[in-house]
């Protein structure tokens, strides 16, 4: 879950004992004054500043910001579908839908209040809420509501794959698969402070509050592993085979190896580390707390 943070001093960094010097980044993108998620979309990086508010476009072949969109009072979520952007709000309750080429935002929809995570599958855009504990089904046909799915008690990410809608229930300590058909919750494996999901071509990688990443199976929900990771793992990508942890509390990422199922290293980057991207072959992070997009080659490690 997010949390309002400081910044991290030094000493708390020096305490992380599998730390190692932070790789210096191909580029560092001032996005504003806090970034937040990161997505890549439609040829181009996306991410939000939270306090401005603005949706921020980054164009990877320069390195540059091409666009600031100004969205609601505090856009979080990102996700990308129906050739549009779709950004959640945490403040409103407001799904923005936006045309990538031309930013405007082409429809305003009434998702709850309190939305977190964000994602499209099954045609769908699928927003949760931690105000009423529920998952919002979107049409973007008709660009309104078509479900309303109860989740558990504080539902944070969320994610499509194989086949099913999946939820992390921060509160009730659980990963929920929806039934995408039916609109239904048809399975509950617990995952102790489920945060953040990112499958593989094989499992799902959960990030918990408990500070470690949990390798589940998909079909069975079995716990396949237990992965020790920093302070508050927040929105992990795969880079380059791995997968990059961002720890929010601790500013650092851990890089899991699958095949050992371990971090491999962990190293500072930036303070607030919300989130990582894949686009163009290379890592972007975002260092949230100092309203910046850091662009990192896989190799520097």
């Amino acid at each position: 879950m997010l949390r309002t943070i400081s910044v991290a001093s030094l000493a708390a960094v020096a305490v992380i004992a599998s730390a190692s010097a932070a790789p210096e980044p191909v580029v560092k993108i001032r996005v504003g004054i806090s970034s937040g998620l990161v997505l890549s979309a439609a040829g181009s990086v996306w991410t939000s500043d939270l306090i401005s508010p603005r949706v921020v476009r980054i164009d990877p072949a320069t390195n540059g910001v091409a666009r600031r969109i100004k969205v609601g009072q505090r856009p979080f979520g990102l996700a990308y579908g129906s050739k549009s952007l779709w950004v959640s709000d945490r403040n409103l309750n407001r799904l923005s839908r936006i045309n990538p080429r031309t930013g405007k935002v082409q429809a305003r929809i009434k998702i709850g209040f309190s939305s977190y995570g964000l994602a499209f599958g099954a045609g769908s855009a699928w927003v949760t809420s931690e105000s009423d504990g529920t998952v919002r089904r979107i049409n973007p046909k008709k660009n309104r509501v078509s479900a309303k799915i109860k989740a558990g008690s504080q539902p944070n990410g969320l994610v499509y794959a194989f086949g099913a809608l999946w939820v992390a229930d921060l509160g009730g300590g659980s990963v929920l698969k929806v039934d995408v058909r039916r609109n239904k919750v048809v399975a509950r494996y617990a995952v102790p402070q489920a945060d953040w999901i990112t499958p593989s071509a094989d499992a799902l990688w959960v990030s918990g509050e408990s500070n470690e990443v949990v390798k589940l199976d998909p079909a069975t929900g079995a716990v396949l592993a237990r992965i020790p990771v920093g302070h508050n793992p927040l929105a992990s990508a795969w880079i380059g085979g791995e997968l990059w942890v961002p720890n929010i509390d601790d500013g650092t990422i851990s890089v899991i190896d699958p095949a050992t199922r371990s971090v491999r290293t962990t190293f500072a980057a930036g303070s607030g580390t919300l989130a990582v991207a894949e686009a163009a072959g290379d890592a972007w992070v975002s260092a949230s707390n100092d309203g910046e997009i850091w662009r990192l080659h896989p190799g520097y490690r």
